[in-house]
């Protein structure tokens, strides 16, 4: 009984080891609903609930009006430049205010979820 008592916190202690914070990270996107993407957006959470990045553009904030892993973005600020990419930028953050969760998977990628099943994934540095 106490063998399968330490095997079963060990296998605990592994799982939630294994799982990373998503705050204080530069995550950088991968795909929007599994499909990769050709341009470059970024992504990082700060403990105060601030969520800013680079879109294809322009910079971007926002602020979680919810707690970890959830996601309720309060509007997002971006600056107005253009370039070539506005369409793609548009996308990205339809599909960002439309996330709903966000969690870092065991591979290391975190991965922002919609209740209709869309996805952001991103990836960092450090996971690769």
């Amino acid at each position: 009984m106490r063998l399968l008592s330490l095997a079963a916190l060990l296998a605990v202690t592994t799982t939630a080891a294994c799982a990373q914070d998503p705050v204080g990270v530069d995550w950088r996107l991968v795909s929007v609903d599994g499909v990769a993407v050709d341009y470059r957006a970024t992504l990082r959470i700060e403990a105060d609930g601030t969520l800013a990045g680079k879109a294809p553009c322009n910079n971007w904030s926002s602020l979680n009006g919810a707690t970890l892993p959830e996601l309720k973005l309060q509007g997002i600020r971006a600056t107005r430049m253009a370039c070539d990419s506005l369409a793609d930028e548009a996308a990205f953050f339809a599909a960002l205010e439309a996330m709903s969760r966000a969690e870092v998977t065991e591979g290391g990628q975190l991965v922002l979820t919609g209740p209709e099943g869309q996805s952001l994934e991103f990836g960092s540095d450090a996971a690769e």
